[in-house]
């Protein structure tokens, strides 16, 4: 609802103003998965945060149970919302340190990084202590759309998305084709975290 209220906004804005596009999808998404970094945040903070394109849907120093372990970032847009936290719940029971950036607008980030000229600029979703950590970005979209999140900081980034066309099933297939499914983005952030 914030996404849509500003878009109208700039819509409507003449002097200053641009057209927002916005990326639906059919598939439903239980909004209670935004109450960890609604609490965590407070609506005033993470609307901003919404507002400038991103925010950590899961942020690992909210659980003290790895302390030590490496860190890994996984940064999805949308739809695979699911998918990235049930990797990200199986990826902290085994001993990473998990954060899950949720990129509501990529190209918002990316115009506030290329506009800034550095990091600094993200430092909200990526705090210079974990400027470097390994990213693994999941995306229902071209893999290289999310790909520029491992220039920020020079991170290692492996992007998982969709590369080939034409496929025809069910979702959890497609996902299992693709690399999208659960088990590929853990295999993923487990080669993200060995690299650390």
């Amino acid at each position: 609802a914030w996404l849509l209220l500003e878009a109208l906004r700039q819509c409507a804005d003449r002097e200053r103003g641009h057209a927002t596009s916005l990326r639906l999808t059919t598939r439903p998404i239980d909004q209670g998965l935004l109450e960890p970094a609604l609490r965590r945040l407070g609506a005033e903070e993470l609307r901003r945060q919404v507002l400038l394109g991103g925010y950590r849907l899961i942020d690992r120093r909210d659980h003290d149970d790895h302390p030590q372990a490496p860190v890994v970032q996984l940064a999805t847009a949308g739809a695979l919302v699911p998918e990235v936290l049930a990797a990200a719940a199986y990826l902290r029971r085994e001993g990473v340190a998990v954060n899950v950036l949720n990129l509501v607008s990529p190209r918002r980030l990316y115009e506030r990084w290329r506009a800034a000229g550095d990091g600094a600029a993200l430092d909200w979703l990526i705090p210079p202590d974990e400027a470097h950590a390994p990213i693994v970005s999941v995306h229902d979209a071209a893999s290289h759309a999310l790909a520029w999140l491992g220039s920020v900081h020079g991170a290692p980034l492996t992007a998982l998305g969709v590369d080939r066309f034409g496929q025809s099933g069910g979702r959890d297939e497609l996902y299992r084709a693709f690399g999208l499914d659960v088990e590929s983005i853990v295999a993923a952030g487990f080669a993200a975290a060995d690299r650390v």
